[in-house]
């Protein structure tokens, strides 16, 4: 941690605080996001993800503030799941939860708009970063001997990520028809395959594992929402009903794109001056008209 309020082996309690409870939620939404496609969903945290998403802090080092922090690699805590890669998670189980944060932060700070590693959950906990950057401090660094540059988070980085959050549009709702080609019985992830050989990633929570099972394999229509990137391209698809396609399932079988783009609410703000916004009325309206006469003016203005 480099900057004025940086002070070698020393850092403030509610520094540390701030900076722990970050990489705790990042840590955690960045992992998850590999995983089942999602940084985070509703209802408690999974047991397995606790585990994979845990690191030590060490202390802090000499010299500039540098904080010693510990991570198991994935496949020692959960080989079940990461032992191999497979078409959810294209990773190696020997890399750990930070490295993925790490990968996450770097592809964000650097402003990639297409990209499977961040989604707008992720990207939200991360701009908290400025939490600490507000303390005194120029930027953040992580790294360690494997990888071949520091990911810095500073100033420019956390705009960055604001700048995506704005530009990512909102979810919308959406139907899609393809063939049903891989489901994961975990946490029912599922692979659409449209007709143009394109591949969509969805989650299909809450539907009846049983369901997905007997219409694997099938040409079905999914109805749900879809969740873009900055780009403007479909991240994934959060499924609420699965059903066999009819006829007409070609007209669904396209990948969706935004209707709407997203809305930057600082955009909208005008500042007022003394003969504009309120100040353009207030005292303008002559006051002295009975109920006639204003129903007349309306009348003759329509």
């Amino acid at each position: 941690m480099t900057g004025r309020a940086a002070r070698g082996a020393r850092i403030s309690s509610s520094v540390l605080r701030d900076l722990l409870d970050v990489l705790v939620d990042a840590t955690r939404g960045a992992v998850r996001l590999r995983v089942e496609g999602r940084s985070s969903a509703p209802g408690a945290l999974p047991a397995w993800l606790s585990c994979a998403a845990q690191f030590d802090f060490i202390g802090v080092g000499e010299g500039s503030t540098a904080l010693l922090i510990e991570a198991p690699q994935l496949v020692d805590i959960a080989p079940g799941l990461f032992q191999q890669r497979d078409l959810f998670h294209p990773f190696h189980g020997d890399c750990t939860a930070l490295d993925l944060l790490e990968d996450s932060i770097d592809e964000a700070s650097r402003g990639q708009l297409d990209t499977d590693l961040y989604d707008q959950g992720l990207l939200s906990t991360l701009r908290n970063f400025d939490r600490v950057l507000r303390s005194g401090y120029e930027a953040m660094e992580f790294g360690d001997v494997a990888r071949p540059r520091p990911v810095i988070v500073g100033r420019e980085a956390v705009d960055q990520m604001d700048r995506l959050l704005r530009a990512t549009p909102p979810p919308q709702a959406a139907r899609i028809s393809g063939k049903l080609d891989t489901i994961r019985h975990s946490d029912r992830m599922f692979t659409l395959l449209l007709e143009d050989g394109q591949s969509l990633k969805g989650v299909a929570e809450g539907i009846a594992t049983e369901k997905l099972a007997e219409l694997f394999g099938s040409i079905v229509l999914v109805t749900g929402r879809a969740v873009f990137r900055p780009s403007g391209r479909i991240l994934r698809l959060d499924a609420d009903g699965v059903e066999g396609a009819g006829d007409g399932r070609a007209v669904w079988s396209t990948v969706p794109m935004p209707l709407f783009d997203s809305l930057d609410g600082a955009a909208l703000r005008r500042p007022q001056g003394p003969r504009s916004g309120v100040n353009a009325i207030i005292g303008r309206w002559p006051g002295d008209e009975d109920d006639a006469t204003f129903a007349g003016a309306l009348e003759a203005l329509s």
